[in-house]
């Protein structure tokens, strides 16, 4: 099963190196009117609204966002709850634990 799940996992890696390197833009080479010099982090309220999903802030980014905030907080769910359950059947919560070495 779990070679299943490396291969599948592997696979789904494989496929999209080549969608992610094609999705790139090229660089723009011009600057925009009014810009003394490129910046690398924009001004606060400089920019411009999301016109696609795919712009900054738009759908597929906060889509995004949440995707990965939903997975992390199940993580940490399903890892307490792991937690509690083992620590349920251990004897006194410390199972194998003679006391400090002599």
């Amino acid at each position: 099963m779990r070679r299943l799940l490396a291969l599948l996992i592997f696979s789904a890696v494989l496929v999209s190196l080549p969608a992610a390197a094609v999705a790139q833009d090229a660089p723009p080479t011009t600057n925009a009117v009014g810009q003394s010099r490129p910046r690398i982090f924009p001004r606060p309220n400089s920019g411009a609204a999301p016109q696609e999903a795919g712009d900054r802030g738009g759908a597929l980014q906060l889509g995004l966002l949440a995707t990965v905030v939903l997975v992390m907080g199940g993580t940490v769910v399903h890892l307490v709850r792991q937690s509690q359950r083992i620590r349920s059947k251990e004897p006194n919560g410390h199972e194998g634990f003679d006391g400090p070495a002599r």
